[in-house]
């Protein structure tokens, strides 16, 4: 029986009571990856066996997020026609550390980063938005759907991954996105431990880096292919009169050249 004259005491078993009861939910719930993030077998072949790629000599990522917001948390920021815009905060220290450190393993895996024979930068931002953590949960979700034991409920996070990085024609960009739903009823439990959200959302950043690996390698690899400088042909114009061709100019063998242009291959 609980003691009543002791209001502190009172409020500790309450919370130890309520987070008792929410345990059930921690199990509850599975997680499933959706996007556009499978590499081809082709393209991540030709990348592994490519030689002729220059790799970057540093991979700098940043991460920001988008928290989840419950529907408590909303009331009171504005009206439904001019909401409140929602703010970006960093991702913990140790995730970023980790998913940089990650990162640096694919790309140096994929042959597209070596911090010594490398040269320039790839720079990685990962955008969530709607990231939670259980404790947070806690506090908002699963107190206002409760009844999530009764009927499924579920939870979208978005993953937003760009790569910038300069090729012999420019400035390239490649784009990669993904969502990670995770829908929590206590008939799920028995899927937890294959399906739970940090190990899906770990496999779902590896799939990330892989896909975005691949398509920095084709860009680099068309801009390599590209004729810097080159001028397009003049469209033909239909009915229009066929520019005159000039007389071909008598052709005399040329002068020996000082030396060869071709650079002699150094003995190595």
């Amino acid at each position: 029986m609980t003691d009543i004259s002791n209001p502190a005491k009172t409020m500790k078993t309450n919370k130890l009571l309520l987070l008792l009861a929410a345990l059930p939910a921690f199990w509850g719930c599975a997680s499933f990856n959706h996007g556009d993030i499978l590499v081809e077998r082709s393209a991540a072949k030709a990348m592994l066996e490519d030689a002729s790629i220059r790799p970057f000599s540093e991979v700098k990522l940043s991460w920001k997020n988008f928290p989840y917001r419950s529907a408590s948390d909303l009331i009171g920021e504005g009206s439904v026609s001019r909401p409140k815009k929602p703010k970006t905060v960093p991702a913990p220290p140790e995730d970023s550390a980790d998913l940089t450190r990650q990162a640096r393993e694919v790309f140096a895996k994929a042959g597209l980063y070596d911090s010594q024979k490398g040269y320039g930068t790839l720079t990685l931002e990962m955008t969530t938005f709607g990231r939670w953590t259980y404790r947070e949960l806690l506090r908002s979700y699963l107190v206002d759907t409760s009844f999530i034991f009764i009927i499924p409920s579920a939870l979208r996070v978005n993953y937003f991954l760009t790569a910038d990085f300069q090729t012999s024609t420019g400035t390239a960009r490649v784009e990669t996105e993904a969502t990670n739903k995770t829908t929590f009823h206590l008939l799920l439990a028995p899927l937890y431990p294959f399906t739970a959200p940090g190990g899906r959302e770990n496999k779902l950043l590896k799939q990330m880096l892989w896909r975005s690996a691949t398509d920095v390698y084709t860009k680099l690899k068309a801009a390599g292919q590209a004729v810097p400088g080159a001028v397009p042909a003049a469209p033909v114009v239909p009915g229009a009169a066929a520019p005159a061709q000039e007389e071909d100019p008598v052709l005399v063998p040329p002068d020996e050249p000082a030396r060869d242009w071709r650079e002699e291959p150094q003995d190595d």
